[in-house]
């Protein structure tokens, strides 16, 4: 059975061991590769993994351009694909979703504790128009963030407001719809908003049995497989998806047709 890990995360040689340490210090979380382009490679493929998708988190507006010239040159490579990003406060912000559009990147990541904003805030949603005129899958943290806890910024009421208000927008909910929020998920969000959830960070923090729930009541259909490594490791998570009770038709969604139709993988 095919896996593509939809949810991973890399950075330049040059700077991931500084921020591997500088994000680990801040989660307390253990990263599972040395945040490489080939150290992501090298688990992907020990996990039985054939390819994945990396993620870019624009953290300020200045930094915004520079990231997304490496999510572009990363998908050149052909190893891997890549999601840009735009920062909320940047007057460039929609001139960059232009390019990242142009290069041919299929999404981009946005996390509204890293960014800090409001997912359903309206300063946003000129991002969200432009992506769904543009096409552009709009992955987002949702739920809660170990190094944030004080904060929700991305909340089930939010993700329902906006998933609402942009109803040709393909948007994707990482960590199954909220980080540790699984019940509220199930309860509110599984079944009753088009959004994707994606499978990172359900170890160790999502029960099998209300994660199994969530995808009964949400639809396989509409379940991405991800890892979020370096921050989760891909094949726990690989295991923890197969190990629930359900068809080969929902896994091999979830493991990879899924991504297949959304990314138009070869």
């Amino acid at each position: 059975m095919k896996v593509f890990d939809f949810h991973s995360h890399i950075f330049p040689d040059d700077l991931a061991a500084y921020a591997l340490g500088k994000l680990s210090y801040g989660s307390h979380i253990t990263p599972y590769t040395d945040g490489t382009l080939a150290g992501t490679s090298k688990i992907m493929e020990a996990a039985g993994i054939c390819g994945f998708n990396t993620l870019h988190i624009a953290t300020n507006p200045k930094q915004q351009h520079n990231v997304n010239s490496f999510a572009i040159a990363t998908a050149k490579l052909g190893q891997a694909y890549a999601f840009g990003s735009v920062h909320p406060s940047s007057s460039e912000a929609l001139t960059e979703l232009d390019r990242i559009a142009a290069a041919g990147l299929k999404g981009i990541k946005m996390h509204p504790d890293y960014q800090g904003f409001q997912l359903s805030n309206r300063v946003v949603y000129p991002i969200f128009e432009r992506c769904q005129e543009l096409g552009l899958i709009v992955l987002f943290h949702a739920g809660h963030d170990p190094a944030f806890m004080d904060a929700l910024r991305a909340s089930v009421v939010d993700i329902q407001t906006v998933a609402n208000d942009f109803k040709k927008l393909k948007f994707v909910a990482a960590h199954m719809g909220g980080l540790m929020l699984g019940q509220e998920v199930y309860d509110t969000l599984a079944g009753k908003c088009q959004v994707y959830f994606d499978t990172s960070c359900s170890v160790g923090f999502l029960d099998k049995e209300l994660a199994t729930k969530i995808i009964q009541r949400h639809g396989a259909e509409n379940i991405l497989f991800g890892s979020d490594c370096p921050w989760g490791d891909p094949k726990a998570h690989r295991e923890y998806v197969d190990s629930l009770p359900l068809t080969d038709n929902q896994k091999e969604m979830i493991f990879y047709n899924n991504a297949k139709r959304l990314l138009g993988l070869t």
